[in-house]
């Protein structure tokens, strides 16, 4: 059996298991938003668990995209939520989460194949300090941030009027997905072409953007705020979880990627000096 096939099939134990126990505090409590989290707070401690035998933070990758769908559903299923705006927000998340599952999948190699930077943080510290920095900022933080950007999809699936603003929201969504779809594919097909030469990808929307990916990852959850603005413009304060996510790409994921990029591709620092870091700008002469 293939590394990649028998690391799929242990993932998909492991996220039945664990996504199966975050289903029992789920249907005890009738609060939509402490049962939504409880369910995903039960389910990254899981995961982690099993990063730990496995020796294997990325277990915790596939989370980030599927966990949302599987939050939505059950939010709808549990409470009854069988309106336009539930079903109109839940084929967005979908559309976006197979988006993403996919560009995870065509990379993953399987179990033990860990991202450049969890091998980091695992060489530099002990183990303890390690799987102390691996549950609160690996798994805990992301999960906190993804919960957070999806409390305005939460106060969204439970209002029954359409707001036609809202259409507003679910244009810059798709624009993100597709920005994101562009991406992939783009980067992908430089990469394979260009396989071990360490050069920087600047084809496509990664002319124009540094990070294309990661601007549309922001605009995907900022549209969804915006779909749930329109419809609970008396409580719009209460989405703002979403520059949580904005936080963590401007103030983490892109500083970090950078150093990186910078580290293992020469023609870098030139590419840096005349494209545009997040937004899709013309080049700088």
């Amino acid at each position: 059996m293939k590394e990649k096939t028998k690391g799929l099939i242990i993932d998909i134990i492991i996220y039945a298991l664990a996504f199966g126990l975050g289903v029992v505090p789920f249907i005890f409590i009738e609060n939509i938003f402490l049962a939504t989290a409880l369910f995903t707070i039960v389910a990254t401690i899981v995961t982690f668990i099993f990063s730990v035998i496995f020796k294997d933070v990325s277990i915790y990758d596939p989370y980030w995209s599927v966990a949302p769908v599987v939050m939505i559903i059950l939010d709808m299923i549990k409470y009854k939520l069988w309106n336009i705006n539930s079903i109109i927000i839940f084929a967005i998340i979908l559309i976006w989460a197979i988006r993403l599952t996919v560009n995870w999948f065509i990379t993953y190699k399987g179990l033990g194949y860990e991202d450049w930077r969890y091998r980091k943080y695992r060489e530099k510290y002990n183990p303890f300090i390690f799987q102390v920095i691996s549950f609160v900022g690996l798994h805990f933080i992301p999960t906190i941030v993804v919960y957070s950007s999806l409390v305005s999809a939460i106060f969204a699936i439970q209002v029954e009027t359409f707001s036609y603003l809202s259409i507003i929201g679910i244009v810059i969504s798709l624009f993100a997905v597709t920005l994101e779809f562009i991406s992939d594919t783009s980067i992908h097909k430089f990469l394979k072409l260009h396989q071990g030469e360490h050069k920087t990808c600047n084809i496509s929307v990664w002319k124009y953007s540094r990070h294309p990916n990661y601007l549309g990852e922001m605009s995907f959850w900022i549209g969804l705020y915006f779909y749930f603005l329109f419809i609970n413009l008396d409580i719009w304060y209460l989405g703002l979880g979403v520059l949580l996510i904005v936080f963590l790409f401007l103030f983490i994921s892109i500083p970090l990627m950078e150093k990186h990029n910078l580290e293992r591709r020469e023609d870098y620092q030139e590419y840096k000096e005349k494209t545009s870091m997040i937004l899709m700008l013309p080049n700088k002469k």
